[in-house]
């Protein structure tokens, strides 16, 4: 039987719920062009979202970074590196990945949502 979320988990940006399994917006089989196996790809998704719970966002950046050069076309890791950058501060990076994500699936809730929040910060910092 598989773990119910918390209420923590489905509010968190970066809910463990995908921990170990990278969330799609393709097919599952999309990696041809990485030089990760399934397995290593994953390992690094789950890792990344480790950093991202334990605050590490630089780590996690780098780790999401490492996972899109084996799955460019991953809306879930662009949104999640979104965060991770606005976290850090690197707005301008954040919006550019959360643009990125909102072309690879614009249904996705999540992406309209990192994309108010980059937004509100690059007006709050005069940067629009």
């Amino acid at each position: 039987m598989e773990k119910q979320p918390t209420l923590k988990e489905k509010l968190s940006i970066f809910s463990s719920r995908t921990a170990g399994r990278p969330a799609r917006c393709l097919a599952a089989d999309s990696m041809a062009g990485g030089s990760l196996s399934k397995a290593e790809f994953m390992d690094k998704v789950q890792q990344s979202n480790e950093a991202c719970q334990r605050g590490d966002f630089q780590a996690a950046v780098r780790l999401y970074s490492e996972a899109l050069q084996a799955d460019p076309q991953n809306c879930i890791l662009f949104s999640n590196r979104s965060a991770a950058f606005l976290k850090l501060g690197e707005h301008q990076a954040a919006l550019d990945d959360a643009e990125r994500a909102c072309e690879l699936n614009p249904k996705w809730p999540k992406v309209s949502l990192r994309l108010k929040l980059t937004f509100a910060a690059l007006v709050l910092l005069g940067a629009v």
